[in-house]
């Protein structure tokens, strides 16, 4: 009867192990969900950073054909930043307000380019 009782506890201590080592492993994977958010977020980051590098050059390009379009997008992109630098609006939305100042940009830019 003893090997049988020392093949039960081999078992009941592997079983405990083979738990451990299964809640270890699912709280490795619920931690890797936090490193993806916050790439997401750095990546939404470095578009933003370009989207506004691409604005101001586009203006620096259209500055000598219509200064009331420029300026109005600069006077908008000063909002955009300093809403989203105080926490106004998330990341997500400032890269959409920044696209579609963009696209306007273009247009406007196209616009006094075929004229």
């Amino acid at each position: 009867m003893e090997p049988i009782m020392i093949l039960v506890i081999a078992a009941i201590i592997a079983a405990i192990m083979l738990v451990e080592f299964n809640k270890r492993q699912n709280t490795k994977i619920g931690d890797s969900s936090h490193i993806t958010a916050d790439v997401q977020q750095l990546y939404l980051l470095k578009a933003a950073e370009h989207k506004i590098e691409v604005i101001e050059d586009l203006q620096k390009n259209a500055a000598n054909t219509n200064n009331a379009i420029v300026t109005s997008i600069e006077q908008e992109l000063t909002r955009l930043t300093g809403a989203f630098e105080k926490g106004d609006i998330k990341l997500k939305e400032f890269n959409l307000k920044l696209d579609s100042l963009l696209s306007n940009l273009d247009v406007n830019n196209s616009l006094a380019q075929a004229s």
